[in-house]
């Protein structure tokens, strides 16, 4: 197999390039992943270099099973073992086997997600008497202080309780052998620099780095890439300085130049031809970037020219904007494209309500990226917290989730005495149960808990992985405790099914006894993110910030509400930040392959008042010939929101309707999403509760797709 062949004459460059430091300026739909991946199939095929010895680092999963796929099918090789991850999931693999080197930390250290971190900052404030102020501000703060150098907090009151929290949330981490996500990066830098014999170890062995998405590294990532490579060199960076967008998380675009000049002899690629888009809709994006001073010169290009100057749409109102992507979407979709063809964007997350509303109306189904993913749902996470108990009964942290999980009538009283049991025997929570002796309530079924949980300890090498969920939900009472709320019942435990399908998946990739095979799998899990899942199946419209769809591409993109104030943001005081804005402008023009529609309002309802809204500068900064004013002699579909097959002209929703006739507590079936329960009333609109992935969602109860049970 010729890796080569395909590859335009600049892509080939950089996957030949193989010695030394190089950059590759990879714009938007050039083809970077599969350079990426070209270029470490080449490395092993052609040069002969051990997969073992290659670092290849991406920012998220999805973008690492991808890169790990396309190299199995060019080389027909098990990639399982390459370190080919995530920032987060690379120094999580390394600690796992070099933690001991930093007490008091073990390799058996569990990672806690955001919910979790937040929960210990509450129980700290909660302790120390400071419930006046915001927990997750000073969440946010502490993960801030960790990942921004030059981080300062101006307010000294809110200095002076950030200084008291962290000193008691680092210890308790300390304490309880846990890391948070942001400790991953920190704590593989402190390993490397309290032990240069472990650094010297992995710059042996890591002969040849490759780093995904360059401009978006912060300080901590560059310091831990220029660490690894220092020895041999051969580092090679692909990034984008037109979509760096991430600065709010600690991305530093000044990377770009710090790399070159700490490493002198860097080579320069560009990439600037484009697979995705349109030629007219590169032209749109290419005179927007443009205004930005101090960036790497390039000029994307694309040979699909046969396309359609991007649309203008200046709505009279909000309503007259979101019926506008209405008429669109029925148009187009009636003309052969599907639901999954189309994203609706938006600079922040409050405009997609009015979106939302009449999608519903209409009947089009849609997904909110973003939203609670599967791995952070209440019984998904008490299952993994089991799981992690069984598989490490040293992990204090799983160990107080689940305890009352169902509630056994172990209090807070009981548990701090256990505590001091496990103090003074030096042990776990857990193993301190054999030990404890005082009588109390709650004492028989601390003691029961203890031996339920041997007994499934005890069959783990005797059952499948799966099966253990089983022997969890029977054993401990926990599936006779969903069962008494009916409505989420059917739900949550089709939720733990599918985390059954997961375990299984697990005893087929990872090697090893079941008790390896689970401690490998939850390590993994900790990992996961919002953006890991794949629901590139579902036929449904994409609702978005610009920042979650950065990466993914779309038929036709909708951007919407470009108003001064909303994008760029009204929070943008700086050049710098007006730079960014229209970074992310760059990147939302780019999501588009086929077509492309930008919209904004004379009048929109905002936080509470009627706004007159003035168009974004970014449309004013945009040639016009490069555009199609459509605002004008804009005739509207005929639509009909009760029939779907026919069509008639659409009016604004009556309010001459008859009234619903619903109470709170009343039982209804929604043609789209199930059944609910009434919450509240508000002459028409109902408010209903439906089960996930739906939730709580405001209705007219008079709409044909409604009926009561």
């Amino acid at each position: 197999m010729d890796l080569l062949q395909g590859l335009n004459e600049s892509q080939r460059l950089a996957v030949e390039s193989t010695d030394g430091p190089v950059m590759v300026m990879a714009g938007a739909g050039s083809g970077k992943t599969k350079v990426l991946t070209t270029r470490i199939a080449y490395l092993i095929s052609e040069l002969g270099i051990p997969p073992s010895s290659i670092l290849a680092v991406t920012f998220t999963n999805k973008a690492a099973r991808e890169m790990k796929d396309r190299i199995e099918r060019m080389l027909d090789i098990e990639t399982k073992y390459m370190w080919v991850s995530t920032f987060h999931a690379f120094c999580s693999r390394l600690l796992r086997i070099e933690m001991d080197r930093l007490p008091p930390f073990t390799k058996a250290f569990t990672i806690i997600d955001d919910e979790d971190s937040l929960k210990i900052v509450k129980d700290i404030m909660k302790e120390e008497g400071l419930d006046d102020f915001k927990p997750k501000e000073i969440r946010n703060i502490i993960s801030k202080n960790k990942n921004f150098t030059d981080f300062t907090i101006h307010d000294p009151q809110l200095n002076h309780i950030f200084s008291i929290v962290d000193l008691k949330y680092q210890r308790y981490l300390e304490e309880n052998n846990l890391l948070d996500f942001d400790d991953l990066i920190i704590k593989t830098i402190e390993l490397f620099k309290k032990n240069p014999e472990v650094l010297e170890k992995y710059q042996y062995k890591f002969q040849y780095i490759l780093v995904d998405e360059f401009q978006d590294t912060n300080t901590l990532q560059y310091d831990l890439i220029f660490m690894l490579s220092a020895r041999f060199q051969n580092v090679f960076v692909v990034g984008d300085d037109f979509q760096s967008i991430y600065s709010f998380r600690g991305a530093k675009i000044e990377n770009i130049n710090r790399f070159r000049s700490d490493f002198m002899a860097t080579k320069l690629i560009l990439l600037e031809e484009n697979y995705r888009s349109t030629t007219q809709i590169l032209e749109l994006a290419n005179s927007i970037i443009e205004h930005n001073p101090n960036q790497i010169k390039k000029k994307m290009f694309s040979n699909h020219k046969e396309g359609q100057l991007p649309f203008y749409y200046h709505a009279d109102s909000s309503y007259d904007e979101v019926m506008f992507v209405i008429d669109k979407i029925k148009e187009l979709t009636m003309a052969g494209d599907e639901y999954r063809d189309f994203a609706i964007l938006y600079r922040a997350n409050y405009i997609s309500r009015n979106f939302e509303d009449m999608l519903i109306r209409y009947q089009i189904p849609y997904k909110i990226y973003g939203g609670l993913s599967f791995f952070s749902r209440k019984e998904i996470k008490d299952m993994i917290a089991y799981l992690r108990v069984i598989a490490s009964p040293q992990d204090d942290f799983s160990f107080r989730r689940i305890i009352n999980e169902p509630k056994r009538k172990i209090g807070p009283s009981l548990l701090e005495k256990l505590t001091e049991e496990a103090v003074k025997q030096n042990t776990s929570l857990y193993l301190s149960i054999d030990t404890y002796t005082q009588g109390g309530v709650g004492v028989s079924a601390l003691k029961n808990f203890k031996k339920v949980m041997d007994s499934i300890r005890s069959q783990v090498e005797e059952v499948s992985l799966k099966e253990l969920v089983d022997l969890i939900l029977s054993s401990t009472g926990y599936e006779e405790a969903l069962k008494k709320d009916e409505d989420s019942y059917a739900d949550r435990i089709g939720n733990i099914k599918e985390l059954k399908s997961v375990l299984k998946e697990a005893e087929e990739y990872y090697d090893g006894d079941n008790m390896t095979k689970l401690a490998a799998l939850l390590s993994d899990l900790s990992l996961r993110t919002d953006n890991d899942e794949d629901d590139s199946q579902d036929n449904c419209v994409r609702l978005s910030t610009y920042h979650q769809v950065k990466g993914l591409e779309f038929k036709n993109v909708f951007m919407v509400a470009m108003e001064e104030g909303i994008f760029p943001s009204m929070n943008c005081t700086t050049e710098q930040e007006i730079e960014e804005e229209r970074r992310i402008c760059y990147v939302g023009i780019t999501r588009a392959k086929n077509k492309l529609y930008i919209s904004n309002t004379e009048s929109r309802f905002l936080f509470g008042a009627q706004s007159f809204m003035q168009p974004s500068r970014f449309i004013k900064e945009m040639s016009k010939e490069l555009f199609k004013n459509i605002s004008k002699g804009y005739t509207k579909l005929e639509v009909n929101p009760v029939k779907k097959s026919s069509f008639t002209v659409l009016d604004k929703p009556s309010e001459k309707k008859e009234k619903a006739k619903f109470a709170v507590g009343d039982k209804i079936n929604h043609k789209a999403f199930g059944d609910g329960l009434v919450v509240k009333t508000d002459g028409e609109v109902i408010t209903v509760a439906f089960k996930a992935p739906h939730g709580i969602k405001k209705l007219m109860g008079s709409h044909p797709a409604i009926r009561k049970l």
